[in-house]
């Protein structure tokens, strides 16, 4: 069974998208009135998207590059072969233009022999001699490819004219016929289909239609908000529909909420399926009615939007709800969902996002109405598909909102859209956020603050640090569409990153210090009072430059008190930093500019400190209890003198000095540290000893001294390595 009349993958790049699904041949003088004209309207009325020179020519252009267009962009080709049609050089051309697709995978040449005999064209008799007769006196070089065209055609199954029955009946069997060729109704979404071909081509070959079991299959439909899932299904069950006893597009469940939403759901299933008009009144008799109508009805069920897993039990339950060959289709943004009901992964289909060609292509067909950007409006097209990257959502809200639009009106659009997202593309993503468990949500805003385009294992330390639980979040966040780890990096879609970072905005977007996170330098230089909300704050190396920026606030910073997450880059602070938040979990800072870390600051939560080229002398006086303190790395801070005590971190792990040549002395509390493993002393070449203990440690693997030339001297290391 043949379903579709797609490009294969092979031939992708020269018939990758149809504009048109029927192009219509014909000589005007023969049925331009009559026979064409009907089979025209009849196509329209069954949503045939058809291309007819009279009606889709536009005024003023040259009429052979359209029509050559017209027939390269159209997925089947309908010649009306009358009596006069070789009397048309013009017909002629456009036949062996025609023929040129004829075996091009997905293309469709249909020839209707109206009131003609197939032989007298193939052979060139009767009319269509007396047609070459006139062109030979010419002695037209076109003759052969004419001939060639007209052969080729007159061997193809087709429709005959010939006055035996109706003109109404053929032309009905004829729309059925390339109906049953297209299998689809494209054209009521034409401005939305725009790379839909290959992406329904695989979704159909996933339904396994032609299969010769008649097991239920329930097949998903994955992607994060806005890609075009609901697009693809609407397709999908606009084309195979037809060949199913009962079918069913419950659109957008997720806005059905409750009891009673369910319910909704369920006496619209059984009113569309099996015509049941009775209200029902509770899920459990729902149920029991949707399980035994369908039983043995060869169902489709399209499922849209699911986000609760509830939902598909009450309406899709179990595969022996329905009758042999039936397909349930799911789309949604939760993978989970999709396992938990039992839909095999191979059995999944992922909405991939736009190519660039496609985004384009779109956008024009939404703000232009055409396939190429008005005429002075090229750099504004490209600034607008950068905002949208490549997401089908944000490209048609936006295309649509500047149909006709001045070239100031998408300048002040753009501008716009740097302050102020678009908020009905941010309504759809933001619904898909305010499902998420709280941790998940605050890892997802975490991702996207500081850590699209992260390291994935590097992202899950800090997060775990934090005292998150990554492995599941992110595992989460992936199977719900909302970020990806590619290549071993997080990515995350540019507009959920805005909506990640709105939530750290929430209601006080022009108030930084007021914001749970802070990603940018301007941002962290307009705090100037204490706030208690920023808990994270994370600064880009290629976001600040030193030299154009003025200092920041250190007494800003001593006054965040609930921050469990800093790193820094080398920055300029003015002021003195009195104190540290002691909920710091994670404290990384480039170049730290004071001496000392504050004498306040106990954080019982430290996991790693790590204050490289550092201006620290001491790290701190006396004993701290640091027990969660696993990594001190102070690498090339060249004015620290001696170790802190570190009896009070007893789970220290790695203690990293390397070029620190201002270091005299190792603190002999370091003997106390059962779990140290990694102490890297290299190029420490004014260290003058070591606690000797440390050679009997039983848990340290690592003990790096090259470079300290007094140390080995003393110890009798001989000439360092």
């Amino acid at each position: 069974m043949s379903y579709l009349s797609l490009p294969s993958s092979s031939s992708s790049s020269s018939r990758r998208t149809w504009r048109y699904e029927v192009f219509l041949s014909f000589r005007g003088e023969d049925t331009r009135n009559n026979f064409t004209g009907h089979l025209y309207e009849a196509l329209q009325r069954k949503g045939i998207h058809t291309f007819k020179d009279d009606i889709k020519l536009p005024r003023g252009k040259q009429i052979r590059p359209e029509l050559l267009t017209a027939i390269e962009q159209s997925q089947i080709s309908v010649v009306v072969l009358s009596k006069n049609y070789a009397n048309s050089s013009w017909c002629l051309d456009e036949l062996v233009e025609i023929c040129k697709g004829i075996n091009k995978p997905g293309y469709t040449v249909l020839p209707i022999f109206y009131h003609v005999n197939p032989s007298d064209i193939r052979k060139q008799e009767g009319p269509f001699k007396e047609a070459f007769d006139k062109y030979e006196q010419n002695s037209s070089l076109e003759i052969p490819k004419w001939k060639s065209a007209l052969e080729n055609v007159a061997d193809l199954a087709g429709h005959h004219v010939n006055g035996n029955k109706s003109e109404s009946d053929i032309i009905e069997k004829i729309v059925m016929d390339v109906t049953d060729r297209l299998k689809h109704k494209f054209s009521s979404l034409a401005d939305d289909l725009v790379g839909m071909q290959s992406r329904v081509e695989a979704f159909v070959n996933l339904l396994n239609l032609d299969s010769s079991d008649d097991d239920v299959q329930f097949v998903g439909i994955l992607g994060m908000p806005g890609v075009g899932k609901t697009t693809l299904a609407t397709v999908v069950y606009d084309i195979i529909s037809r060949d199913f006893e009962a079918c069913c597009l419950l659109e957008d469940v997720s806005k059905h909420k409750g009891p009673d939403g369910l319910v909704r759901l369920q006496t619209q299933l059984l009113s569309e399926t099996v015509g049941i008009d009775q209200e029902v009144w509770n899920k459990l008799k729902g149920i029991e009615l949707i399980s035994n109508r369908l039983r043995k009805c060869k169902t489709l069920i399209v499922v849209d939007n699911v986000d609760c897993v509830d939902q598909l039990e009450k309406l899709v339950g179990k595969p022996e709800w329905f009758g042999p060959g039936s397909r349930i289709i799911i789309t949604t943004r939760d993978e989970q969902i999709l396992e938990r009901h039992g839909v095999h992964n191979d059995k999944v289909y992922k909405v991939e996002l736009l190519t660039n060609e496609e985004a384009l292509e779109l956008l024009c067909r939404r703000a232009f109405k055409s396939d190429h950007p008005g005429d002075g409006f090229e750099e504004l097209t490209c600034k607008l598909l950068q905002y949208a990257k490549l997401l089908p959502l944000a490209i048609k809200v936006l295309g649509s909102s500047l149909v006709n639009r001045k070239q100031s009106v998408w300048k002040a659009q753009l501008e716009r859209l740097k302050e102020n997202p678009n908020q009905e593309v941010m309504g759809v993503l933001e619904t898909s956020i305010g499902l998420l468990e709280p941790e998940d949500q605050d890892i997802f805003v975490d991702v996207a603050c500081f850590f699209e385009g992260v390291d994935e294992n590097y992202a899950k330390k800090i997060l775990d640090h934090c005292g998150f639980n990554p492995e599941l979040g992110i595992e989460n966040l992936c199977k719900k569409s909302l970020i990806a780890i590619v290549n071993g990096t997080l990515w995350m879609h540019d507009l959920l990153k805005e909506v990640g970072r709105k939530i750290a905005r929430r209601e006080f977007p022009r108030e930084p210090g007021k914001w749970s996170r802070l990603w940018l330098y301007k941002d962290l230089q307009a705090v100037k009072t204490a706030t208690e909300k920023v808990e994270a704050i994370v600064l880009k190396e290629k976001d600040v430059d030193v030299d154009e920026m003025l200092p920041l606030r250190a007494e800003a910073l001593s006054q965040m008190t609930r921050l469990r997450l800093i790193i820094f880059p080398s920055m300029k602070f003015a002021g003195k930093l009195n104190n540290l938040s002691d909920g710091l979990r994670f404290l990384s800072w480039k170049k730290f500019p004071f001496s000392c870390l504050p004498s306040s600051f106990e954080p019982t939560k430290l996991v790693e400190l790590i204050l490289i080229d550092s201006n620290i002398r001491l790290l701190w006086e006396g004993e701290k209890a640091l027990p969660e303190l696993k990594i001190i790395d102070l690498r090339g801070s060249k004015n620290l003198i001696k170790t802190p005590n570190l009896k009070g971190v007893k789970n220290l792990e790695k203690l990293d000095l390397e070029g620190c040549s201002g270091l005299l002395e190792v603190d002999a509390s370091i003997e106390n540290l059962g779990k140290l493993k990694i102490l890297n002393l290299r190029d420490c070449d004014r260290l003058i000893s070591i606690p000797n203990t440390l050679f009997l440690s039983t848990s340290l693997k690592t003990l790096n001294v090259p470079g300290c030339l007094i140390l080995a001297q003393r110890l009798n290391f001989g000439s360092p390595p």
